[in-house]
């Protein structure tokens, strides 16, 4: 994704990428996520899942091999976006 492009996001992801990039490398489970970024403190973590796919189809050059939203598996979500970012 160039980095002078435009995204088109909604609010809750917005709000999702916004919180993964002030924490790079920190990794969240979905029930963290839920409760610090929704609000919730239960709920369907699904929401989570999908909302991460979906902002990964924004922000990622290939969605199916994201570098910087990454799945901790067995954990959570992660930011390395200067993963996959050309050097300044």
């Amino acid at each position: 994704v160039a980095a002078d492009r435009e995204l088109a996001l909604t609010v809750r992801e917005f709000d999702l990428l916004a919180f993964l990039i002030r924490r790079p490398g920190q990794v969240f489970t979905r029930a963290e996520l839920l409760e610090r970024v929704w609000g919730w403190d239960f709920g369907d973590q699904s929401t989570v899942t999908v909302h991460v796919r979906r902002l990964r189809e924004k922000v990622e050059s290939d969605p199916t091999n994201p570098v910087r939203i990454a799945t901790v598996w067995g954990v959570g979500y992660r930011y390395d976006g200067a993963a996959g970012a050309p050097a300044a």
